[in-house]
């Protein structure tokens, strides 16, 4: 048992070391043109923390703080990570089913049972967290420990998760942040190391209950478990606790991968993942790099990352491309520390046009922290700040017990926390500039960027490897879009598409339509609707209806000579630009009749759309261009992109076409869109044709 005393409480430590990262300033009273000597870092001495060793092989960690009468418990385990190969997502799926039952309790038991204490529990597929007041404590830690020692993985419970997942999954490719994150991961790692590896739909099906039992069987040990217990418990009392409700838990070897080094970029790369209708793009110039959490250089790169993307808006690039250019609202940098490989990333969301300017001053910012060193000025900048962060943090109990499970997992030195304010101010501006060389590359980097297909040629100027590299949402690289077969034409595209939903023909014959079905909206929401719409020339009409408990919440309506939608009891009338394109819409059959009203058309070629072959087919009037996606193999629709104004635009992806009604006209069951920012699932379940639909239907407030 080691137990380090406490000399200074937290919240005065954290008055110290404010004092210290800003308190010196008074000396810059008299002399505003450079940047004040900081004084001497103060000793520390961080708090009280026990650390004792289980006879399973547990390693227990308290925290001593009894201003509050509660104690917070969290589970760490450590081990080297695995590849899940063709069940890429395994983990995640572990995490979500970790308290879904055990042989005494449910799902709804255990949480039944915890809102009973007035307590909190939360699990991951390698550990949890718990909180509750002390006199809880054994019941608390009787049903945790049930829960994470003798998980059963209920297949309905794995069912739903699944499901809610693989709901996600089909979204992505409207989340230009999640596709950014799958792409870096993918070129950075790549598909052989652990942290390259990205779920798909696919890797999702394929896991199965019995996958989960077997990891929590080889895993979940407790001689790779840290035991944290923070707040009102003495370390005699925890240490009982613990072996009380986690004693009986038998330890194991545990599996050990070696896990290869990923390749290194062999040049300036560019890779790049296509959003129609994007109108901004993120930006991420990034790179692995071994970086190790105790590194002997780990608080220079900090300084340097400060300096070149860190602060609220001191870094270097904030400055450039926010305050200098404006094009982003938002430029940074991190260099991440990893015990199996770490990450250097510099990133931002900016406008599309600005695009390839952006990246040229992502260059040029990291070529002036690898070739200039920084002022003064903006050493102490950066040092302050990082004093200053790392002072609010000592304000928390909990940041001693990660200092401490830090310093026992990856065999830091004991006092490696206490002396890191004088290691700060000990990095000198040759530190900063010999770091940024080691660590941050600029020939031998990851350009990786997510927007608009438009924009790809831009960027070609920029990679000097082997040309850009196309990539899905999901990071896995996709075949360049090549030369449609010789002598196709559109009109041979839009016939095999016809023919393929129940043909041209029968669609003429349809007068009128009625769908029903869901719409889930990004924000949680789950709409029924109803659309009716009449197609008789010269009398055209829609009317769609959102539902909540089959009362309607929003309701359009479209006629030939006005449009509105109302909601939340106020009503707006659609402007002339809009009412022509809501009337444009309506026929199933518009595509055939384009190029009489004025629309030019081409093959643009073929590519690949999630790995499926797309012959892609334009439509231009005035200036502005529709684009469609067909299915090369079956001649379905897969996605559609039409203008909104603005230069704005409406991207929707179909799937599951389903036969509806006598003639079995085929309907996409599945339509996916991003209005505003906001991701649209809408299914159909049901679609009638050629009812009867009352005038009144239509009828303008």
């Amino acid at each position: 048992m080691n137990c380090i005393p406490t000399r200074i409480s937290f919240a005065g430590l954290a008055q110290v070391l404010m004092l210290w990262a800003v308190g010196f300033t008074a000396s810059a009273q008299i002399d505003r043109s450079k940047a004040p000597e900081p004084g001497p870092a103060p000793e520390l001495n961080i708090g009280t923390s026990t650390e004792v060793k289980l006879s399973n092989g547990m390693t227990l960690i308290v925290v001593e703080n009894h201003k509050t009468p509660s104690v917070y418990w969290s589970m760490t385990l450590e081990f080297q990570p695995f590849q899940e190969g063709d069940k890429a997502g395994m983990m995640d799926v572990a995490s979500a089913m970790m308290s879904s039952g055990t042989e005494s309790r449910t799902k709804a038991e255990i949480a039944e049972e915890i809102e009973f204490l007035g307590a909190s529990f939360n699990t991951s597929a390698t550990g949890f967290s718990a909180r509750s007041l002390s006199k809880h404590t054994d019941t608390l830690l009787e049903i945790v420990a049930d829960a994470v020692l003798n998980p059963t993985f209920p297949q309905e419970e794995l069912d739903k998760v699944k499901t809610q997942m693989g709901s996600n999954l089909a979204n992505i490719g409207t989340s230009p942040g999640e596709i950014s994150a799958n792409l870096v991961a993918a070129v950075n790692y790549g598909e052989l190391h652990p942290y390259g590896e990205v779920m798909t739909e696919e890797s999702l099906e394929a896991i199965a209950k019995e996958d989960l039992q077997a990891y929590h069987r080889k895993y979940f040990r407790p001689n790779v478990a840290y035991l944290i217990a923070i707040g009102d418990i003495t370390p005699e009392e925890a240490q009982a606790k613990a072996n009380k409700h986690f004693g009986t838990w038998r330890r194991s070897n545990i599996p050990f991968e070696r896990v290869l080094p990923p390749a290194m970029p062999k040049g300036m790369e560019v890779h790049f993942a296509p959003v129609e209708g994007a109108v901004q793009s993120t930006i991420n110039v990034t790179h692995a790099i071994p970086f190790p959490p105790g590194h002997p250089d780990a608080t220079a790169a900090q300084v340097a990352n400060s300096i070149l993307g860190g602060g609220v808006f001191s870094g270097r690039l904030m400055q450039n491309l926010r305050e200098d250019k404006a094009f982003t609202y938002g430029a940074r940098s991190s260099l991440r520390t990893d015990p199996v490989m770490g990450q250097f990333s510099a990133y931002a969301d900016v406008r599309t046009e600005v695009t390839d300017s952006a990246v040229v001053e992502f260059l040029y910012e990291i070529a002036r922290i690898r070739n200039t060193q920084p002022d003064s000025t903006e050493m102490f900048t950066a040092k302050a700040s990082l004093a200053g962060g790392f002072a609010r943090s000592l304000e928390s109990p909990g940041t001693v017990a990660r200092f401490a499970l830090n310093t026992s997992r990856y065999h830091l030195p004991e006092d490696y926390y206490q002396t890191y304010l004088s290691r700060l101010e000990a990095v000198t501006a040759e530190d900063v500039q010999r770091v940024a060389q080691e660590m941050i590359r600029f020939n031998n980097v990851n350009i990786c960027v997510v927007g608009a297909p438009e924009i790809m040629e831009k960027l070609e100027v920029f990679d000097n490897h082997q040309g850009i590299d196309v990539y899905d949402a999901f990071g896995r690289r996709q075949i360049p879009r090549e030369d449609a077969p010789e002598g196709l034409t559109v009109d041979d595209v839009l016939k095999r598409h016809f023919e393929a939903i129940g043909g041209k023909k029968a669609w003429g014959k349809v007068k009128t339509m009625v769908a029903e079905g869901s719409a889930e909206f990004g924000v949680g929401l789950n709409l029924q609707f109803r659309e009716s719409i009449r197609l008789e020339k010269g009398n055209r009409a829609k009317r769609t209806e959102m539902l909540m408990s089959n009362q309607p919440v929003m309701v359009q309506l479209v006629t030939e000579s006005a449009g509105s939608q109302s909601a939340m009891g106020e009503t707006n009338a659609m402007d002339a630009d809009e009412l022509a394109l809501q009337l444009s819409d309506l026929s199933p059959v518009r595509l055939l009749g384009l190029e009489k009203e004025g629309y030019s058309s081409r093959i643009l070629g073929v590519e690949a759309l999630d790995g499926i072959p797309c012959t892609l087919v334009e439509f231009t009037r005035d200036g502005l261009a529709e684009t469609y996606w067909f299915n090369s193999e079956d001649g379905l629709m897969m996605q559609s992109k039409k203008p909104m104004g603005d230069g704005a635009f409406l991207v929707e992806r179909l799937d599951l076409y389903l036969p509806h009604g006598e003639k079995a006209l085929k309907v996409a069951s599945s339509r996916k869109s991003v209005v505003d920012g906001q991701p649209i699932h809408q299914r159909t379940v049901r679609v009638s044709f050629n009812v009867e639909l009352d005038d009144s239907l239509f009828q303008q407030d």
